[in-house]
Formats: C-alpha cells, structure tokens, sequence
C-alpha cells in the first residue's frame, strides 16, 4: 500500500463522496469507501490478529495508518515507542533494532507523513466494533535482525538455519531483480527489499534510464550517471533491474 491509498481519501473527501462529521460517515466508514475502491487496501475482516503489523508504517488520517496494505487506528491507550526516525536519541533502539524511547501520537504521524520512511511493528486487537486497534506501535530498523535471526524489512531474504551457510557472515552479497520502486533520492525497493545508492554504486542502464548512452568499449554497457537513473524512476517511469545488495547499499544496478 502507497501514497495512492492516501489520496484516495482526499479524493473521495473533497469530491462529496465521504463527509467527515459528527452527522456522517465515522473513520472506519471512510476505509471502507476507500477498500471497495479497488485500492489495495485490506479491510479488518482479513486481519487473523494472530500476527502483529509489521511493514513500513503510512499515514492514513489523523489516528489511522497503514502497515502492509491492513489499515488500523489508535487509541489513547496506544503505547509508542521511538528512536530513530520518530523521537531519534542516541541508542534509541535496543540490541535487535526495535525503539526504546518513549513517543506519541503526534510525532509518529508527523514522521509517518514524511519523506524519510518509518518501519514499525503494531501489536493490535479487534474493538467493539470489529476495528483493529494498536496497542502499541513500536518504530525499527529495517537494516538490524531481530531476536528470530531474521530481519525485519518485508521481502529480505530468510536467515539461515542453525548449522547451515556457515562462513556466511555481515557483508553477503544479495542479488535481487524485478521492477524498481522510488522511495526518495538514492533510496529504491525491488520486491519489498528496500536498499540505498552509495556514491561508488555502478549503475547500467541505457534501455529506459539513460536512453542513447555512450557504451563501454569493452562491454557495450552503459554507464548510467545517478542524478539521470534517480530522476527517471522518480517520474514515474518503469524501470526492471537486477541489483547486487550488501548491507543494504547497491553495489551494482543493471537494468534489463
């Protein structure tokens, strides 16, 4: 689930499709509107509740917002925990990459609506109603497993069984591919695996990023500059790459 969930809302609000007041429709009537949109965006009756939310956390409304596609609300009985982007403190995350710093309401959807993204695991229930509610929303790192051996960032590949890959350690390769997604400069997401551009990343392109490039003489591919390859996947166009991850950074980029 992504932006267009968001303004999805904003459309139906200010079209006079959804009123929000005292006299019409409530939040979870909104969510309903937006669900039946054919907007990718899972309604309570999906949720087992055997699992807590765990994803990049987006705003949706003021005390509503979205992890994964699954829409929730908050209470005030809702606990949150910061330390990174939300609330930062030095050591604000424990050992496993999970936040440590007390927060509230206001600052994770201050943070959830900017451009930075904010990863969070919610502990939720179903109210009265049936809504899902969080209990807490806790604020992770993405890049740090957790205490299962496996990370957090939706799509990273599984941690190795006890005894198997040994020899592997901090510093394996990855090698993804399938269809780019802009998260924010220098920032992409292949499958769900999010993953930053560094300085000495070796971009090829040439097909629709850096179209009519000049080639290598010895390998006939195209040395695609940063600035051109981030600016065509920010406006939109469709990008197909397989891309070499270590520690989270691109070493290379090759669009096919």
């Amino acid at each position: 689930m992504k932006r267009e969930i968001r303004n999805t809302v904003l459309a139906l609000t200010t079209s006079g499709l959804v009123v929000v007041g005292s006299a019409a429709c409530s939040s979870q009537e909104v969510i309903d509107a937006v669900t039946s949109s054919d907007s990718g965006l899972s309604e309570a009756s999906d949720w087992t509740g055997e699992d807590a939310l765990m994803g990049r956390l987006e705003y949706l409304a003021p005390g509503e917002f979205v992890i994964d596609g699954q829409a929730f609300f908050v209470s005030e009985e809702t606990r949150y925990l910061g330390g990174l982007n939300v609330c930062p403190a030095e050591d604000g995350v424990d050992d496993v990459g999970f936040g440590v710093v007390e927060c509230d309401l206001e600052s994770f959807e201050a943070a959830a609506q900017g451009e930075a993204p904010v990863h969070a695991k919610a502990e939720a229930e179903l109210g009265e109603n049936d809504e899902i509610i969080a209990v807490s929303i806790t604020e992770y790192d993405s890049e740090t497993p957790n205490d299962s051996g496996e990370t957090d960032a939706p799509g990273a590949a599984p941690a190795p069984e006890d005894g198997a890959g040994d020899g592997a350690a901090d510093g394996a390769s990855e090698l993804v591919s399938g269809e780019l997604e802009y998260i924010s400069p220098g920032e992409y997401m292949i499958d769900g695996t999010a993953f930053y551009v560094a300085e000495d990343t070796v971009i090829h392109a040439g097909l629709y990023a850096c179209a009519g490039g000049v080639q290598d003489p010895d390998t006939g591919d195209v040395i695609c500059d940063f600035d051109r390859f981030d600016a065509t996947l920010a406006n939109g166009t469709a990008i197909t790459a397989e891309v070499e991850i270590v520690d989270g950074v691109a070493l290379s980029i090759t669009e096919y």
